[in-house]
């Protein structure tokens, strides 16, 4: 690569003689020319002094942090630090104290993926120079591009980081430096910068090793966190991280390592108000955080608790705002074949009414059939004819009362569907689609009910409980509304009339509410439990969500004595119904919850994390048995043993609605919740052997608490084959390789603990049945033929696909030997317009951008839909050299119909033959990988056999029904 002086956009790839005689005079003398392309021996006297070739890159700081680097220029393999980084480094090296190649990536996943194509950028700080740094994007912790501007308000900065290097006595304050701390807490610095010895804070902080004498902030200590963590302490002498704190903001922070005496990370990281910080980037990390509140996080929910009636002041407030503008605008219910109808009782309280009716029209596009009754309201709700248009309107000359008021208008429904709503609910938009669609698809449901949220933003119920003794209780209350119990759909015991949708033919059929509770209160309650005993279902579900002010139609103090009369009469009523209740009990909530359903089971399924689709590594195949579960009836909890790291709104897309998932809790909170949850599961499914052994102490701690559960281990993939393939791989000597047999007994040990195994594949369950385990059932991959229509001859070049959750996992050295050894011969006999495509989930802890970079190779990502890709390659192409289990990858290829090249050990795992329906090459023999891609490609009869015969073995194999059956018999075993 020539030496250049400039460069159309900034680069940190060549000598800026200019910058470096104003930087250096004294090379003046040395240097004379001032002609761009004479630098002369510049280069090796910058390696000797020690001068950087430019602003962007600083000799001294690189030479200093990288002790190889100081070994490579001393044995004279290269002349500078500089040399170094031009030739090799800045694939991975950081050029710059005050910005972090890795940080930089990471920070930013659309960088990863340009760099992973051949975009013609050579690294992070490539793209950051050029491009990132004028849209303010930043390169390290410590550079905040907002907060610098902020201290340079008396000119226009457009590129801070660069206006930065050329003022470097500016103020930059960061999220994980506190320079006002730093300055008053290590006086002596600002002396060392007033007497020239640094350029700023940063340049004293970041430029060398401190040992432990400086800290960044008053919560992170050096010393402690290096003497706590004796890990990683060759990984900063070998320059791999410059400090302690370093490793911590890459690794630690994610790894909950404690990173001062006094801090706590995981149990400040339990306050549910941290949690949504940090789901909803208000935070960047829990580190930030802590430090942003001093460790100290606020009860969110008591302080809502408290301020309710302040809440519901503001609630009346807004509402006498709509009320005000009512008549300049009339509401329009006008319709033509409504989809529901709505029955609001009323007694004046007017600016609610409004404020309810407004929400009302604004929450649904169909046809809505409204029916107001009047109760003898003294207010403008005499009048409302003047604001609603299009409605039914009754009016009553006294207040006949809720249950009578609805009663009347049950002759005025023309909708297949009624909706109960009070008139201090606000109803949000979605809801009434939602409740519509579960009446469509759900013949059985009689009663859909609402997740009702109180003022103050926190639950009044989601669902409601009935007990033994006749007493009501709304489930979840007081608890926050996005917390996961409240947000998965469930059947219920009855649900609240504040917003209560039900079939309109079935409320005619048992004759609307009862009478006997007149005025109001129970009348839901009892309609609910008659509409159980019709056959019918209560479903509740949290799509249908309203805002209510509680007690806005009548005081608290009424309120509850008439729940005491009405209660009694309610037992009277049913007294049938409340022998088969639990009793009210805190310890029955979450039993009580659901009603019990004939050959339903109640299920934990535990897995490392929340089993999404496109995290592969065996995540797909939790997925599909969670969903079979939940499809076949059974009421399924999942529980990580590690928080998810996406928002939970990913979540609950990517399961039936049915399915609870537990997504803000993990492993250190499985003992309370099964202390909660005594009793409540049938079944407790252990996904893959490593959680089994995690759970087995929790097991132990808990057992009396599930003395009838049946604990399932599913094995997922024996990992002891794979760990064997791959020392062998790596050279491990023969008389150094510990003996399978040992390695499988070690692995099997914990799963001693449950009562029912489960393996993936033949081959492991052999091995389990050698090791003692009787009766093992196979569950494999669930997979539906759905061949891709694009023909042979319209397909080109090869695809592999493969989850990569960290650099040391089986796809990621698949991968790198791929691009590394195979495709450079590929490329030599595969036509021009043949590319490699690699598309698959790539994990934080993992980077692809050390790969080789071609213009035939594309690295794809992530893909939410991978059918076009497999429709687009002729072959797919898996050269895994160590695995275990099943590969899911190469069951999806065969069922959008795509022929696969496969190492002989996948081969072997699957049970497939070579040239019927899988072309096998020995594993990581590029020969023989060039040899079989090379005969395979340009034969379309080859192409085809194999494409049939792979929907043929899918259609046998991996059938819907025959999944499902399986997993009926697992959980159903004696």
């Amino acid at each position: 690569m020539p030496d250049h002086i400039s460069s159309p956009a900034p680069s940190w790839d060549h000598f800026d003689l200019a910058w470096m005689k104003a930087t250096y005079p004294e090379i003046r003398d040395v240097v004379g020319t001032d002609k761009p392309d004479e630098i002369g021996d510049l280069p090796r006297l910058a390696g000797i002094c020690g001068y950087s070739p430019n602003p962007y890159f600083d000799e001294c700081y690189y030479v200093a942090r990288y002790p190889d680097v100081r070994q490579a220029i001393a044995e004279k393999r290269y002349v500078s630090g500089f040399e170094h980084y031009r030739s090799i480094g800045h694939r991975d090296r950081s050029p710059h104290w005050l910005f972090n190649e890795e940080y930089y990536v990471v920070a930013n996943p659309d960088i990863g993926r340009l760099l992973r194509n051949d975009t013609g950028l050579r690294n992070g700080y490539d793209h950051y120079l050029r491009t990132g740094d004028a849209e303010f994007r930043s390169g390290s912790w410590f550079f905040s591009p907002f907060e610098y501007i902020k201290s340079t308000s008396d000119e226009i900065v457009r590129t801070p980081f660069r206006h930065y290097l050329a003022h470097q006595s500016g103020y930059s304050n960061s999220a994980w430096f506190d320079t006002d701390w730093y300055m008053t807490s290590y006086p002596e610095v600002l002396d060392a910068i007033r007497r020239g010895e640094w350029r700023s804070i940063l340049h004293h902080y970041l430029y060398g090793k401190n040992h432990g004498h400086y800290d960044p902030c008053p919560y992170f200590s050096e010393r402690f966190y290096v003497e706590s963590n004796p890990d990683i302490r060759d990984a900063i002498a070998s320059g791999q991280f410059n400090s302690g704190y370093e490793h911590f903001l890459l690794y630690g922070v994610k790894e909950r390592r404690q990173p001062h005496p006094d801090v706590d990370l995981d149990q400040y990281g339990h306050s549910p108000y941290v949690q949504a910080l940090l789901r909803n980037g208000r935070r960047p990390d829990i580190f930030v955080s802590y430090c942003r509140d001093r460790g100290v996080s606020p009860d969110v929910d008591a302080a809502l608790e408290l301020a309710e009636t302040a809440t519901k002041y503001a609630f009346e407030k807004k509402c006498s705002v709509l009320s005000i503008n009512a008549a300049r605008r009339p509401l329009d219910f006008s319709y033509e074949r409504p989809d529901v109808s709505i029955i609001m009782a009323l007694h004046n309280n007017f600016n609610m009414t409004i404020n309810a009716l407004t929400a009302l029209r604004a929450s649904h596009g169909g046809g809505l059939h409204l029916i107001l009754v009047d109760g003898g309201s003294e207010d403008e709700t005499r009048d409302l004819q003047r604001y609603v248009t299009g409605a039914t309107i009754l009016h009553f000359p006294g207040n006949i009362g809720f249950v009578r008021a609805c009663n009347a208008a049950i002759a005025h429904v023309e909708a297949p569907v009624v909706l109960f709503l009070n008139n201090d609910t606000e109803i949000q938009p979605g809801a009434i689609t939602a409740a519509l669609q579960r009446f469509r698809h759900h013949p059985r449901t009689g009663v859909v009910g609402a997740k009702l949220v109180r003022t103050n933003g926190m639950l009044q119920e989601a669902g409601t409980i009935i007990f033994r003794d006749g007493s009501v209780a709304g489930y979840m209350r007081g608890k926050s509304p996005d917390i996961p119990e409240a947000n998965f759909v469930r059947q219920a015991d009855s649900c609240s009339g504040a917003c209560l949708f039900t079939r309109a033919d079935l409320l005619r059929q048992l004759d609307g509410f009862d009478e006997a509770y007149i005025p109001a209160y129970y009348e839901e309650t009892d309609y609910c439990v008659r509409v159980w005993k019709s056959g019918h279902e209560i479903v509740y579900d949290p799509s249908v969500t309203a805002i209510h002010y509680e007690y806005g139609s009548s005081d608290l103090t009424s309120g509850a004595s008439y729940i005491n009369r009405n209660r009694l009469i309610f037992m009277g009523r049913h007294t049938d119904y409340l022998s088969r209740k639990l009793v009210r009990s805190e310890l029955n909530t979450n039993t009580a919850r659901s009603p019990s359903r004939s050959g339903a089971r109640r299920i934990l399924f535990i897995d490392d994390r929340i089993p999404l689709r496109n995290y592969g590594s065996g995540f797909s195949r939790a997925n599909d048995i969670v969903t079979t579960m939940a499809e076949a009836g059974h009421a399924v909890t999942i529980f990580p043993i590690f928080k998810p790291l996406v928002h939970p709104s990913h979540l609950y897309t990517a399961f039936p609605d049915t399915v609870e998932i537990i997504w803000d809790r993990d492993l250190p909170d499985l003992d309370a919740f099964l202390a909660q949850r005594a009793g409540l599961y049938d079944v407790i499914w252990m996904s893959r052997t490593q959680n089994v052994r995690r759970l087995v102490p929790v097991i132990e701690r808990t057992a009396h608490l599930m003395s009838r559960t049946m604990l399932v281990a599913d094995t997922e993939a024996v990992s002891s084959v794979r760990d064997e393939q791959k020392d062998r791989l790596h050279g491990i000597p023969e008389d150094r390789l510990p003996d399978l047999a040992d390695r499988l007994r070690a692995e099997f040990e914990c799963l001693f603990v449950a009562s029912r195994i489960v393996a993936v594949n033949a081959l492991d369950a052999r091995l389990l049945t050698d090791h003692g385990f009787t009766g093992v059932p196979v569950l494999g991959h669930l997979q539906t033929p759905r061949p891709g229509p694009r023909p042979w001859k319209e397909r080109s070049g090869l695809l592999f696909v493969g989850s990569i959750h960290h650099r040391d996992s089986p796809n990621f050295d698949s991968l790198e030997w791929l691009v590394t050894h195979l495709w450079p011969m590929l490329e030599h006999v595969l036509p021009d317009d043949a590319k490699l495509l690699v598309a698959g989930h790539i994990g934080p802890a993992a980077s692809l951008v050390g790969l080789p970079r071609s213009p035939r190779i594309a690295y794809l990502g992530e893909h939410a839909d991978l059918a076009p890709l497999y429709d687009s390659a002729r072959l797919f192409i898996a050269p895994t050299r160590y695995a275990a289990g099943i590969p899911y990858k190469l069951h999806e290829a065969a069922a959008h119909g795509l022929p696969a090249v496969a190492s002989d050990i996948l081969c072997r795992q699957l049970g497939w033959q070579d040239g019927h329906e899988i072309l096998q090459a020995r594993t990581g023999d590029e020969v023989d990988f060039l040899r079989v891609i090379a005969n395979a490609y340009g034969n379309p009869a080859l192409w085809a056999r194999l494409r049939y015969n792979l929907q043929a073995r899918i259609t046998t194999e991996n059938d819907r029904g025959t999944y499902a059956e399986t997993i009926d018999g697992i959980l159903n075993a004696p």
